[in-house]
């Protein structure tokens, strides 16, 4: 039996995690371009500017992870679950409920130890 290639490896592992994430409300599809390493875009349906790639890579170890193309890892390709949770959270529209709370369930935000500040370092209002 052929062993998988890298490619073939990062494919399977983006198409758990697109399903993962179109469970949970988000347009995830796997896109291989010849000769590039194969990325799964992410797009938030409540906000569609709200959008990301993904990567799987592989480690020196064989173990596999998915990273932010800048590169900033997310979590093991293994636990799907926590790479969900940290990619909606980077791509959570105002309102959204915490990943961690079902969507049934979900009611009022707890209040912030401190006001929510902004890029430039300020607070909001």
């Amino acid at each position: 039996m052929p062993t998988e290639t890298e490619a073939e490896q990062s494919i399977k592992h983006l198409d758990n995690l697109a399903a993962e994430l179109g469970r949970r409300h988000f347009s995830a599809r796997v896109v291989a371009l010849h000769g590039r390493a194969p990325q799964l875009r992410v797009i938030n349906l409540a906000a569609p500017v709200l959008a990301e790639n993904i990567l799987a890579v592989p480690a020196s170890d064989g173990t596999w992870a998915f990273s932010f193309p800048w590169p900033h890892r997310i979590a093991a390709a293994a636990d799907v679950f926590t790479a969900a949770d940290r990619i909606e959270r980077v791509l959570a529209e105002v309102g959204r409920p915490s990943p961690k709370v079902p969507y049934a369930h979900a009611g009022p935000a707890p209040a912030l130890a401190e006001p929510p500040m902004t890029s430039a370092g300020s607070y909001l209002p």
